[in-house]
């Protein structure tokens, strides 16, 4: 079956090599990507993807030509998007829309790791940083993500109202953000966390510049039945919020930037900063209603941690009315 003209093909490879992934990045940018490009008319995706490699297909498949196929490569997921999140006008394919295709790898134990591909640095980036490193484009970035946790394929389609809800084209349920924190909740013990954690809480709460005594009810109830801030002692915590919230009422500024520097010290933590992102829209949703307040407490969050607005589907919210 041809590929639309409209429709950009193409296949990429995620390599894996103990704890940390293979990634590609132009000599002196910032943006990495996964190796691979274009599937031409006529060619499947492994093959096209094989040949894309090139050398670096021949060395994780001993005895493999350039265009020999690999069939030890696994299907990690499949994108659409609007094809290269930094394309230019001197590059119109890149705008194109552009469906991906995501294969995974383990490089050969005991091979050393070649350090360049096709004009780009091969780098090694230790898997738990991945959600503080730049990936392009946004929606292969969110696939790899979830496979290095999860190793589970994904296919994540374009959304006919994308531009509402940010590059990555669909927002999860709160439902689905609360079964994520649950089972990273080993990983979200620290002290930091808890900090970072309850400030959010209280931005979110406080958000609307009113705090109603059904809120702290609210919160008390989230925290004994959530798995996550249930690790933490409840006295703690609602001493902790009800700190935050009478700083917010008291001196907005001030308490807003005392809430901001606690979450700030998760910062240097990825598993724990998107963490404290996901709770303050868990927070933010859980009454059926995501207001922009809310949406700008949380955003600001994300910039005091350095994180990416748009991989939280969180996009321009300031601009809103």
């Amino acid at each position: 079956m041809s590929t639309p003209a409209l429709m950009r093909l193409e296949a990429r490879l995620l390599i894996r090599s103990g704890d940390s992934v293979l990634l590609a990045r132009p000599s002196g940018g910032a943006w990495h990507e996964l190796p691979g490009g274009p599937v031409p008319p006529g060619e499947d995706t492994e093959r096209a993807l094989s040949r894309q490699l090139g050398a670096l297909a021949a060395r994780l498949v001993p005895g493999a030509g350039g265009a020999a196929p690999a069939p030890a490569w696994r299907f990690l997921g499949a994108t659409e998007h609007a094809g290269d999140d930094l394309g230019t006008a001197t590059n119109p394919a890149a705008a194109a829309h552009t469906l991906s295709v995501l294969f995974t790898v383990d490089w050969p134990a005991g091979h050393p790791v070649p350090s360049d591909w096709q004009g780009h640095d091969l780098v090694l980036v230790d898997a738990g940083l991945l959600v503080a490193t730049r990936i392009r484009p946004l929606p292969v970035a969110v696939a790899v993500r979830r496979w290095v946790i999860e190793e589970w394929p994904v296919w994540r389609g374009m959304a006919a109202n994308a531009g509402e809800v940010g590059r990555l084209g669909r927002r999860l349920s709160v439902a689905s953000l609360r079964a994520q924190l649950s089972a990273r909740r080993e990983d979200l013990r620290s002290s930091a966390f808890r900090d970072a954690a309850v400030a959010m809480c209280a931005l979110v709460t406080a958000a609307d510049g009113k705090i109603d005594p059904a809120e702290r009810d609210g919160l008390r109830a989230f925290v004994a039945s959530d798995p996550v801030m249930s690790q933490f002692s409840a006295e703690e915590l609602e001493a902790r919020f009800d700190a935050h919230l009478s700083r917010l009422v008291e001196d907005p500024p001030a308490g807003r930037a005392a809430a901001i520097a606690d979450i700030a010290k998760v910062r240097n933590r990825p598993t724990e900063a998107a963490a404290v992102i996901h709770l303050g829209e868990v927070i933010g949703r859980i009454d059926g209603e995501f207001v922009h307040s809310e949406q700008a407490v949380v955003l600001d969050a994300v910039h005091a941690l350095g994180l990416d607005a748009a991989e939280f589907a969180l996009p321009a919210v300031g601009n809103a009315p």
